[in-house]
């Protein structure tokens, strides 16, 4: 968590941090997102040092927004860019990276190669890799390269009491959401097996994505991508569903959704409908996914590998006949994705529940949200394609105790 972050730098040998938040990028910029908290949507750099100073750098006209961080601002107006270009004859990565210098001598990071400096944030490939290039060759600092679990991933792994706070605020906004929609569903009529509208025509996939963004929007979600896939589509894992298929009686519909709050924290919950009825098969298949959910959901504990979880999904679907990634990583049937991951500023984040290979030593810590997302898809039944996958979310708090986030009803048949 946040609070451990500088230690983690020691640990690791950093001397400083620079995490950079160009405009524009900020919903995919987590790393700077978790820094400069509980502002957001400002263009900054954020420096972090070993010491535990945090600075924001920022620009006159977001003075007030960046005052809401509570860091140690630093107006990069005072810099005189203009002037650092000219003498730099109009090259601007020059200019950059003089910039970058004198930001180091005004926050006490020394600029003569020695400090081992860690970079992040979100910005276009080819201008972070011109700017880190000419810094080596410039031999301003030691760039220090971490390709996965570097210190603001392991940091963000676990969440204090006020960010698992707001995962669980999103959480019962997006509890809300979920129960609205079933709601309008069922206020529908049947006609001819496809629920249908007051004017006759059809109701859509479409028109309950409509129906989705409006309720967020009530409710101050951000929503993107949300899954809604009826029938074959919904044998397709991550199929968003196509707008203008008609919600048809006894077919499977699978709800993926995963808002955040306006410019903060995630929420991932999936539930699975069929209107009206649901066939024999479909019933087995979702007692089978609910079982299998509610066993694992027994098993998470402070201290076990992430991947003994997702492994005994594995081995339980398996002893019901069902394909699984011990199978093969390219099924397209069965069991055919991991169980779960952590989410927070992003909707995916570590730990991740998965098979040993992929991710050996992560595991579940005091601080860990997760989800729990077991699923069965059968795209191809020459019954009809479908697919059914139940997801809840989970914190286990900083005694190690387990909290449940999600508080919506499962059950499968919607009546109509």
């Amino acid at each position: 968590m946040k609070a451990d972050l500088t230690n983690l730098m020691r640990l690791r040998g950093l001397d400083a941090l620079i995490v950079n938040g160009p405009d524009g990028l900020s919903q995919s910029n987590a790393a700077y997102n978790y820094l400069i908290a509980p502002a957001r949507d400002i263009n900054g750099t954020v420096i972090v040092k070993v010491s535990g100073e945090i600075y924001l750098l920022h620009r006159t006209m977001e003075r007030d927004e960046a005052a809401v961080s509570g860091l140690k601002l630093i107006n990069r107006e005072q810099f005189n860019v203009p002037a650092i270009m000219k003498e730099q004859n109009g090259d601007r990565l020059a200019t950059e990276v003089e910039l970058l210098r004198r930001i180091f001598n005004h926050v006490g990071i020394p600029d003569d190669g020695s400090a081992r400096v860690g970079f992040y944030g979100v910005d276009a490939q080819n201008r972070t890799l011109a700017v880190l290039d000419r810094v080596r060759r410039e031999e301003l600092c030691e760039v220090v390269v971490e390709f996965e679990n570097d210190v603001i991933t392991e940091a963000r792994m676990t969440k204090d009491d006020e960010e698992a706070a707001q995962i669980r605020r999103t959480c019962d906004l997006t509890s809300e959401v979920i129960g609205l929609t079933k709601d309008f569903i069922r206020a529908h009529t049947p006609k001819d097996r496809v629920m249908a509208k007051a004017d006759g025509a059809p109701l859509t996939i479409g028109d309950l994505k409509r129906f989705v963004r409006l309720r967020c929007c009530e409710l101050e979600l951000e929503e993107d991508h949300t899954i809604l896939a009826i029938g074959r589509d919904a044998g397709v894992p991550h199929s968003r569903g196509k707008p203008g298929d008609v919600i048809r009686l006894g077919e499977t519909i699978i709800f993926d959704i995963f808002p955040r709050q306006l410019g903060g924290y995630y929420a991932d919950i999936t539930r699975t409908w069929c209107v009206g009825y649901a066939p024999d098969h479909v019933l087995q298949a979702y007692e089978q996914v609910c079982n299998v959910h509610d066993t694992v959901e027994g098993m998470f504990a402070v201290g076990r590998y992430c991947h003994e979880f997702h492994e005994a999904a594995c081995e339980m679907f398996r002893e019901m006949g069902h394909p699984t990634q011990l199978d093969g990583q390219a099924i397209t049937s069965g069991y055919m994705h991991g169980l779960g991951h952590g989410f927070g500023l992003s909707v995916h984040e570590s730990p991740s529940m998965s098979l040993k290979g992929m991710r050996p030593d992560e595991l579940i810590q005091p601080g860990t949200i997760i989800c729990n997302e077991p699923g069965l898809y059968y795209p191809y039944d020459p019954r009809g394609g479908w697919g059914v996958r139940l997801e809840d979310d989970y914190w286990f708090d900083l005694a190690g105790t387990m909290h449940k986030l999600t508080d919506v009803d499962r059950e499968l048949i919607i009546k109509i």
